[in-house]
């Protein structure tokens, strides 16, 4: 009898641990995920877009956002079921679908909502680099579905469809987030270029270049710097290399907005300037393995 109530004890002593530990786990867990930099941008980023939907229609734009949210959360927990990883909440499909649902109009049909965040995210898993992903996931489903479907952007999570003073509380939350990843050069390269191309471009009369330093044209850019252009994964780390990051992407976006399109010209250039980092990371990975087999030898 000493020996049953000695085990069931030890048992339940056991049981008790297991749970503490699960518990202590689960809020570690969201410790992590509320002071990460996905932690943060996520929080700026739903701070942002509740200011940004003050605005007659707003509603609408509540209703795209959590479907794009949830989307985002599920597209990610599919994948993961699917390649047999731990379903963990996804932060990257949280950050996708705050940023997706930001960006496309409120007036844009539910399925298009979710089919742009879909493909953003499979896309991610698909063009990877290593683990990292090569492409923007939101800009490059946000492309995608302008292509195929001309599906409207009105950047209202920018503040655009609100007055120009509003446009203080993307700044501000913008700042907290580039100074939290480092990521100054690239940002204040990017904005820097972008206003002194399209400055260029007016002097040189070339039709249509002013509307690029106005609203919307402009919290679109200001919105892509601080939340799409410093994403992490998909761009560099290195201070040389953010500041040409930042003035290739400028380049091409000016370019893209006079030749190309005026809805997508900012997703285009920071594609391209995506692919640029993508390639140098190859490069460098070649002249690791080169130096290593030159020094094994």
């Amino acid at each position: 009898m000493d020996r049953i109530e000695t085990y069931s004890r030890y048992r339940k002593n056991e049981t008790r641990t297991s749970r503490y530990t699960q518990k202590t786990r689960s809020k570690s867990s969201v410790q992590k995920f509320i002071n990460s930099p996905k932690g943060i941008i996520s929080a700026i980023l739903l701070v942002v877009s509740i200011i940004g939907l003050f605005y007659s229609g707003g509603l609408m734009g509540i209703k795209n956002m959590i479907l794009s949210v949830l989307t985002g959360l599920f597209t990610d927990f599919v994948v993961a079921w699917i390649k047999d990883r731990p379903k963990r909440f996804s932060d990257g499909g949280l950050v996708t679908g705050l940023i997706v649902g930001g960006i496309l109009s409120p007036a844009v049909p539910w399925y298009l909502v979710m089919f742009t965040v879909a493909v953003s995210l499979i896309l991610k898993h698909i063009l990877k680099d290593k683990r990292k992903p090569i492409f923007n996931p939101a800009a490059l489903g946000l492309l995608i579905s302008a292509t195929l479907f001309t599906a409207s952007e009105s950047w209202w999570s920018g503040m655009a469809m609100l007055s120009p003073w509003a446009v203080v509380f993307l700044i501000a939350g913008g700042i907290l987030i580039v100074d939290r990843i480092n990521k100054f050069p690239c940002v204040l390269t990017f904005l820097t270029t972008y206003m002194f191309f399209f400055l260029i471009m007016g002097l040189l009369d070339v039709p249509g270049s002013g509307e690029a330093l106005r609203m919307p044209y402009i919290n679109a850019a200001l919105f892509l710097s601080f939340f799409m252009l410093t994403d992490p994964p998909t761009s560099p780390a290195k201070y040389p290399e953010q500041i040409f990051f930042g003035f290739f992407a400028a380049i091409v976006s000016g370019a893209a907005f006079i030749f190309f399109s005026k809805l997508s010209y900012l997703l285009v250039g920071l594609l391209a300037a995506n692919g640029w980092k993508a390639l140098v990371s190859k490069q460098e990975q070649g002249r690791a393995q080169r130096r290593k087999a030159t020094r094994s030898y």
